[in-house]
C-alpha cells in the first residue's frame, strides 16, 4: 500500500511542476514583452524628437499660431514627493513666456545693433508665435506579440501592438 501512495505523489509533484514552469514562462514572456514594448516606444519617440528638431531648424514652417498652456511647476501633493501621482500642475501660457523673454534682451539695443534680428521684435504673444513657432514630429513602431504565445492568447489577443508619439519642438530656423 505504500508503494501506491508513493506513485501518486511523484505524479502529483510533476503535474505541479508542469503547471507553475507554465506560469513562470508566461510571466518572463511577459516580462520580455514589456520590455520589447518599451524599447519600441522609446525608438518612436526618438523619431518623433528627430523629425521636429530638423522641421525646427527650417525658416519655413507651418508653425502653429498658438501657444499652449504649459506646465510652469509642480506642487508637490500630499505626500511631499515631486513628480508622482498626487502633484499638482500649476499652469503658465504664452504672456509667461513673453515676459521672460521680452524684457532681458532689451529690444531697444538689440534693435540698434541687428535690426533684423527677430528677437528685437518681439512686443506681442503673436509677434512671439511668428518668431518661434511650434512644429511636430511623430514617429510609430509596431511590436510583433507572435513571439510571445502564451501572453498574447491570455492577455491582448493580438498579432501587432502600434505605438505612435508626437513631439514638439519651436521653430529655431531664421533665429541663429
Amino acid at each position: 500500500m505504500d508503494i501506491n501512495k508513493q506513485k501518486n505523489k511523484s505524479g502529483q509533484a510533476l503535474v505541479e511542476f508542469c503547471i507553475g514552469l507554465i506560469a513562470i514562462l508566461t510571466v518572463v514572456g511577459g516580462i520580455f514583452l514589456i520590455g520589447d514594448m518599451g524599447l519600441a516606444r522609446t525608438d518612436a519617440r526618438v523619431e518623433a524628437t528627430e523629425e521636429a528638431s530638423r522641421a525646427s531648424l527650417y525658416a519655413n514652417t507651418n508653425a502653429i499660431r498658438q501657444v499652449p498652456n504649459y506646465i510652469q511647476q509642480m506642487d508637490s501633493g500630499g505626500d511631499q514627493s515631486t513628480y508622482s501621482t498626487d502633484d499638482i500642475s500649476v499652469r503658465g501660457g504664452a504672456g509667461d513666456v513673453l515676459l521672460r523673454l521680452v524684457p532681458p534682451q532689451q529690444s531697444q539695443i538689440l534693435s540698434n545693433y541687428v535690426p533684423s534680428n527677430s528677437l528685437a521684435n518681439l512686443q506681442t504673444i503673436n509677434d512671439l508665435m511668428d518668431t518661434t513657432g511650434l512644429v511636430r514630429g511623430e514617429g510609430s513602431e509596431t511590436v510583433d506579440i507572435r513571439n510571445f504565445p502564451i501572453v498574447r492568447r491570455l492577455f491582448i489577443d493580438q498579432e501587432q501592438i502600434g505605438i505612435d508619439v508626437t513631439a514638439w519642438s519651436v521653430r529655431t530656423g531664421d533665429l541663429y
